[in-house]
């Protein structure tokens, strides 16, 4: 056969045969329907590395839900039902890659506010590093740092210790007056914590301001983080101001025990043992500044008397849960086990059930939707 017109048989016959191997992957043989296209391959979580967003811009790693196995349905339902609980933002991420964010609100990832007292373990970490760095002990006096006369408690302020300040458990009241001797009940104060500041400020010598951009806000890229002035009961103190993405950074660098990227921002292994373990005298679900789930009972804030509740802080929720949680339902969740880190941003869930200063209703409500996120 001529070579030119055996090239062009040639040719034919590759050309069908292309067809045919294009057709049946729509159609699969001769009357069947196409197939279905297969859902995505759940990702074995070992297989994936810790990502760490930008820490020069807001560029961040992301992973789809189905990748994962998430119920993508009950996670679109989990969101909805957030947003008409007066959220204005909720970034839910995995490994440090972001699954699921939404706002409302007009709210954009850029966009910062007051977290309330899920500040408080912000400044957790920050006295922290100050131990790392050798500069106090959790057992030194306050008045170490704060000199004499910072409270109105001549009797017990020389045994107020910077670990009472951390556990709330000064035995002060909201006037800094003694009520019982430190160490020995639980008391979510303000005014006491407040002196934290002035400890920090004095230990490492510059202002707490500064102290918390250069040990951590800077070294993890919490771009729009910012100290906001607030008085509590005649006590000057601060709350951090940050979008829903810079509360991620702060619970992912947790997640990490403190290392970021190959960076140690916190080393020290017993303060991550301290602080996220229970702390305070009767409250098990209270380390240093940290809210705890899975423990025996918690008690939440407010007068010395309000009894302890029994069973764990969030039911639904996994045991090993450690929160950062503010007034007007702030959240920053993490939870090892399940390598996440879940932030809230927005305004009390539940006008009616008051103004919660920490746990409320909206958490155990939103857990139990979670819940079935990550059912497999």
């Amino acid at each position: 056969m001529h070579r030119g017109k055996l090239r062009r048989m040639l040719q034919r016959l590759c050309h069908a045969a292309m067809a045919v191997t294009v057709w049946s992957s729509v159609t699969a043989c001769a009357g069947e329907k196409a197939a279905a296209p297969s859902a995505p391959v759940p990702v074995d979580p070992r297989t994936l590395p810790m990502a760490f967003p930008s820490v020069t811009t807001d560029e961040w790693a992301t992973i789809t839900p189905a990748a994962l196995g998430w119920d993508t349905l009950a996670l679109r339902n989990a969101l909805d039902w957030a947003g008409t609980k007066r959220s204005t933002a909720v970034v839910i991420a995995w490994r440090g890659r972001i699954v699921a964010e939404r706002y409302w609100n007009g709210w954009t990832p850029a966009k910062d506010s007051i977290i309330a007292s899920a500040s408080k373990s912000v400044v957790s970490l920050l006295v922290g590093r100050l131990r790392e760095q050798g500069r106090l002990t959790f057992d030194d006096p306050a008045t170490r740092w704060l000199g004499p006369n910072w409270s109105r408690a001549p009797l017990t302020e020389s045994r107020v210790t910077v670990k009472h300040l951390l556990s709330m458990s000064s035995g002060l009241d909201d006037s800094l007056k003694t009520v019982v001797e430190p160490d020995t009940r639980f008391y979510y104060n303000n005014p006491a914590y407040y002196q934290l500041f002035g400890v920090v400020a004095a230990a490492s010598g510059q202002s707490f301001a500064n102290y918390g951009a250069a040990q951590l806000f800077t070294p993890i890229g919490m771009r729009t983080a910012r100290w906001v002035v607030n008085i509590d009961t005649g006590e000057p103190g601060f709350v951090l101001s940050c979008s829903a993405r810079d509360m991620v950074r702060f619970g992912h660098l947790i997640l990490n025990r403190g290392q970021w990227n190959g960076q140690s921002i916190l080393g020290d292994a017993s303060y991550f043992s301290a602080a996220l373990n229970s702390a305070a005298p009767n409250n098990a679900s209270y380390g240093y500044l940290w809210w705890l789930n899975g423990k025996e009972s918690y008690r939440t804030p407010g007068p010395y008397l309000l009894p302890t509740v029994p069973g764990p802080l969030i039911p639904s929720a996994p045991s090993d849960l450690v929160a950062a949680l503010g007034k007007g339902d702030k959240k920053i969740y993490v939870i090892p086990s399940l390598d996440l880190v879940i932030a809230r941003h927005g305004e009390e869930a539940d006008v009616a059930g008051g103004n919660p200063l920490a746990i409320s209703a909206f958490d155990e409500q939103w857990w139990q939707r979670l819940r079935l996120v990550l059912a497999r």
